[in-house]
């Protein structure tokens, strides 16, 4: 069977995607993403499939990256594909967030794609180029790490929106497939540097393990496999009893000691990782937190505290748990230059802000946008920032007048918890927007305005959408 073929198979045995199916495929450029994209181009017609391309140029590599970039917006036209195009500063982010590239890029990216598929429609699939080699690496450095069930199961074919239908592929036959069809794919440096964690494993530590173990890469995709069906047979059980053990209620999870107590190990612990998730802190969860977590639910005395990393707590009361995100206190940050016609970071309370030019298409009730007149702003000659609010700000009225921020903020109901997170946008000392709360009578847009910016807030909670930062190719 052709490799197309066996691609196809494999979708129909996982589910990957279905007749009729929207799909975003993100290209790199490289070998194993442009066969991707060629591959769903051959299925295309049999699968009605509406397919785009989306490339992320991070601006590591900077005339290169903008050469893959280029690269991709060439190969999306010659197959007639819509393409999608983010440019992002990510060496400047990771320096900001104080993360690796690496996690930067990464998660910038996935920002990008899942933005990109919102806008195709809500269950539009994004497609990567995984292959068994990458499913290799993932398990082996989950292995080094310390790790469970989930993390031993590796990528999975389909997990949500993202699928991978060349995961059962090798990198050499991906090499093949892309001589056979002519495809002349990019080349990234970076991924031949021994930097980054990932790259050591690849260039280091397999090539001396398959020494010992020519089959290392089988066998570790073959335990990836095994493991996946043991994790999805914990996940169905869990959701079988989890009305009897647990409920969820307004952002908190109750577990119910006598029940979860009753259940095997192995069981109470699924239940804990679904806690977890659906509080949003269970990647950072590992094991001895669950283990520590187990013991609080059997046999922890009423008042008993657990703080976890990534925002999360538990407590005693009684015959029940209670899970929940632990309200953050003494919050500050940083002032920061807000960038015209780019993207601006605050690291600290997980927010993005894009700005682009505005043709006046926008939503104007929507909170988390504001905009404004170019011109009125750049005439005003100060340093356009974003910051925390500070004692005694206040802003401009329509009549003339002045309000504090703090009574707006009061007025609108704002939890005392959540002010320190609103962001003031402000032109040297004027308040120009009350970020997601109120637009001050500055650079207003009226029936002279010439020149319009948008500026959006998106948050990472992922519950806005965001609009800005992507160029059509």
């Amino acid at each position: 069977m052709e490799l197309e073929g066996r691609v196809e198979a494999f979708v129909r045995r996982h589910g990957i995607f279905t007749p009729g199916s929207r799909i975003v495929v993100a290209c790199s450029g490289g070998p194993d993403s442009l066969a991707l994209a060629s591959i769903l181009l051959s299925l295309r017609e049999k699968w009605r499939l509406s397919l785009r391309i989306a490339h992320f140029e991070h601006g590591i590599r900077g005339a290169a990256s903008l050469a893959d970039a280029e690269f991709v917006c060439a190969f999306a036209e010659q197959e007639g594909l819509p393409c999608s195009l983010a440019q992002e500063d990510i060496p400047s982010y990771a320096k900001r967030a104080k993360i690796s590239l690496e996690t930067a890029a990464r998660e910038r990216r996935y920002a990008f794609l899942t933005e990109t598929a919102k806008k195709m429609g809500a269950d539009t699939l994004i497609a990567t180029g995984h292959h068994a080699g990458d499913q290799a690496e993932t398990v082996l450095m989950h292995i080094l790490r310390g790790t469970g069930i989930d993390g031993l199961a590796g990528m999975r074919p389909r997990s949500g929106r993202i699928i991978r239908p060349l995961l059962f592929l090798s990198r050499e036959e991906i090499a093949e497939y892309c001589r056979e069809k002519g495809l002349k794919p990019r080349q990234d440096e970076t991924n031949f540097l021994p930097d980054a964690e990932r790259n050591r494993i690849r260039l280091e530590l397999l090539p001396m393990l398959r020494r010992y173990r020519p089959s290392l890469d089988d066998a570790l995709c073959r335990l990836a496999a095994a493991e996946a069906e043991a994790a999805g047979f914990l996940r169905e059980a869990a959701s079988a009893v989890w009305n009897q053990a647990a409920e969820d209620r307004s952002g908190e999870i109750i577990l119910h000691r006598k029940a979860y107590g009753a259940e095997h190990v192995a069981l109470r612990k699924a239940l804990l990782r679904r806690a977890a998730e659906t509080l949003g802190f269970r990647l950072s969860l590992g094991f001895f937190h669950y283990e520590a977590l187990d013991e609080l639910c059997r046999f922890g005395e009423t008042g008993k505290k657990l703080t976890l990393p990534g925002g999360g707590e538990a407590e005693c009361r009684y015959d029940k748990v209670v899970l929940r995100r632990a309200a953050k206190q003494g919050l500050s940050w940083t002032e920061r230059p807000l960038a015209l016609f780019g993207v601006t970071r605050i690291e600290e309370i997980g927010l993005t802000v894009y700005a682009s030019s505005s043709e006046g298409a926008e939503n104007p009730t929507d909170s988390r946008l504001a905009i404004a007149d170019l011109d009125a702003l750049e005439s005003m000659s100060s340093t356009l920032v974003v910051r925390s609010r500070q004692e005694g700000d206040s802003f401009r009225l329509e009549n003339g007048g002045r309000q504090k921020v703090k009574s707006l903020l009061i007025d609108r109901k704002i939890p005392r918890e959540l002010r320190e997170r609103v962001p003031i946008f402000a032109v040297g000392d004027e308040i120009f927007w009350v970020g997601g709360v109120r637009r001050a009578a500055v650079a207003l847009v009226t029936a002279e305005t010439r020149r319009r910016i948008a500026f959006r807030m998106v948050w990472d909670d992922g519950s806005e959408e965001k609009t800005g930062g992507e160029m059509i190719c």
